[in-house]
Formats: structure tokens, sequence, C-alpha cells
């Protein structure tokens, strides 16, 4: 396809039609994935519902560019993806730089979005756009059935995003173009931000570790990946705590109705937060506390998450390095220098 033809071809209007077409497919999909089998639902659209609204989104961010120039031509050459630019001599003993090839037929991704609306001075939340492209890549790799809890999480995410995007960015209002996909989004936010203060204020008086707060907020149901976890009734009447019942205090799942040990998920929430790989120079960042045995101890901060406990010496007497928790047999040195001491009393 010639560049002259791709930019005959560009149409702002079709990109907007299309971002409204796939945004509602995407929410339709969302819904029916959540519906019982009984009722025509169908899990397996929880991957197509996050496929869609994500590439709906994408597009109206691309719409949004293409109107930012008057003339078609301009407009083509910020949707479409750009000739790599490479350098070459200017023979004087310099370089230019000068592109190579033609503009492609693909469009632009998320990156090179990204910079056109800094170009544009277009606002948006890109830790949060960066998130749910993270959660689509990974729902990509996973069965439908074990992902509804998340694709909920994903489509609660996304519609501030795509709210303040559409009165902010475009001067619409959502409801008049989004018609009823805006009804199916705004219930479903609204319900989640409610059960999420509700689970959250559920939590409170019933033992959990003041420093494993933030990771009870990142645990996720092991049935469906939902973060919408709530202290299971029976353990709460057994009068269990956290802290001391660990084995015993379970989460139910308000999406799905699981039930499970909350402990052992706030600890791995917190344990693939500080993932590292070895193989990469890179060393772990937490590790198990040897007074309450959980692999809660996070190293830099020279702390266990679970029960508080704290080292006697923290940084080494003579060099400052900070010391671990296998140092502190060493007096307040550091292995190296408490080597050195025991060497030189031996001598």
């Amino acid at each position: 396809m010639s560049e002259k033809r791709l930019i005959s071809e560009l149409d702002s209007n079709k990109l907007r039609e299309n971002a409204l077409t796939s945004i509602r497919l995407g929410a339709e999909d969302f819904e029916r994935s959540r519906r019982a089998p009984a009722d025509g639902g169908d899990p397996a659209r929880a991957l197509s519902a996050v496929r869609n609204l994500f590439a709906g989104v994408l597009l109206l961010f691309k719409y949004k560019i293409a109107t930012c120039v008057d003339n078609p031509a301009d407009a083509a050459a910020l949707i479409f993806m750009p000739p790599e630019v490479w350098p070459h001599g200017d023979g004087e003993g310099g370089i230019e730089w000068l592109p190579v090839g033609k503009f492609k037929s693909t469009t632009i991704d998320v990156g090179t979005i990204q910079k056109r609306f800094q170009a544009f001075g277009i606002e948006v939340d890109w830790k949060v756009i960066a998130k749910l492209q993270e959660c689509r890549n990974h729902l990509e790799h996973l069965h439908p059935a074990t992902t509804l809890g998340e694709v909920a999480d994903f489509v609660a995410e996304l519609f501030p995003v795509l709210r303040d995007f559409i009165q902010t960015q475009l001067g619409e209002v959502p409801a008049q173009i989004l018609a009823h996909t805006w009804q199916i989004m705004l219930l479903h936010h609204n319900f989640f931000v409610d059960t999420t203060q509700q689970c959250k204020d559920a939590w409170t008086g019933v033992g959990v570790p003041e420093g494993m707060i933030p990771w009870l907020d990142e645990s996720r149901c092991e049935a469906c990946s939902s973060s919408l976890l709530s202290p299971a009734q029976l353990s709460i009447d057994a009068n269990y705590l956290v802290d001391r019942d660990e084995g015993k205090f379970e989460y139910t799942c308000v999406a799905c109705g699981h039930t499970g040990l909350i402990a052992p998920l706030m600890i791995d929430a917190l344990n693939e937060a500080h993932d590292y790989d070895p193989r990469d120079g890179e060393e772990p960042s937490v590790e198990v506390c040897m007074q309450c045995d959980r692999a809660t101890y996070v190293i830099y901060e020279q702390i266990c998450l679970w029960c508080a406990a704290q080292l006697d010496y923290t940084e080494c007497a003579i060099c400052e390095e900070r010391l671990r928790q296998d140092d502190q047999d060493n007096g307040g040195l550091c292995s190296y220098h408490a080597h050195t001491y025991e060497k030189a009393m031996r001598d």
C-alpha cells in the first residue's frame, strides 16, 4: 500500500466509530461473561471483553490525535507508524538523521501514542493505562474461567480513565456517545467501588498485621482472581484473628463465593512484588523472618511486616554498612569486620 493511499484512506470519523463499536462490544462481552450459563452467559467472553475494551480506548486515543490537525495528510503522518530514522554521513565528516523507508500500513502502538500525547499536551493517566495493558497481556495466557474477577477489576479501573478522557479531551458527555454501554460500565464501577470499600472496612479489627495491610489490598481470589475479598463469616464467628490463627482464618470472595486462607495470599502478594532474578545479579529483598518464621522480612527496611520484628543492630559500627538478620550475633559488626576482629583477637 502506497504512502499516498494510506494518507487518502485515513478517516478520523471512522476511527471514532470503530472506537465506540469496540467499547460497546467489550461491554456486551463483559456483561455476558458474568451471566450464568442458564441465562446465556459465557465465561469465554471475558477475554474478548478485555481485548475489545482496550482496543476501543486506544482507537479513541488515535482519534483524538488525528483531530489535533486539520490536514488529513498530517493526521495520517501522526497515526500510521513512521519510518525509522537512521544516521547518515553528511559528506563533511558529520552526520544527519534521515527517515529510511515509508510509513507502515499499521497504526501507532501504545508507546508512540504516549509520545504523541506528550507532543500535543494531551493528558491521560498513563500509569493506569500501563497497568491495564499488563492486565490484558496477562489475561491472554489464562483460562477465562479463572480470570472473571480480574476482568471485573479491569473494567472498573478503565471506567474513570474513559470517563475523564471523553469529558476533558473530547469535550463530550460519556452517557451520550456510549449510550447503553455507559450504563453497563457505570453500574459495574459503582458496585465495584462500593464493594471494595465494604471489604476494606470488614477487615478492620480482625488482626491483620499493620505492615501487611497493603498486601491484603493486593491479594486476589485463588479461583477467579478478584480483589473483592472479605473475611469469612465463619472465621469471625469463631473469634479467629489473622495474626494469631493464620492457618484457620479464611476469606470469602464476593465475586465467586470461593473461600480460602487469607494469610498465604498476603504473603504471596508481598513476595511476588519483590520477585527477583539471580541470573541478572539481583538479590532477594524479602526473606524469612528469624522471629516469626514467615517470608515477610523486608531486608532494605530491616523489619518484618508480619510480626514487626526489628534488628538490634542496624548498621556496622565500623563501616556503617547496613546489617542483615544473620549479622545480629556479631555484636554490631558486619560479617567482614566481625571476622577481622576475631582474627585479630586470636593473633
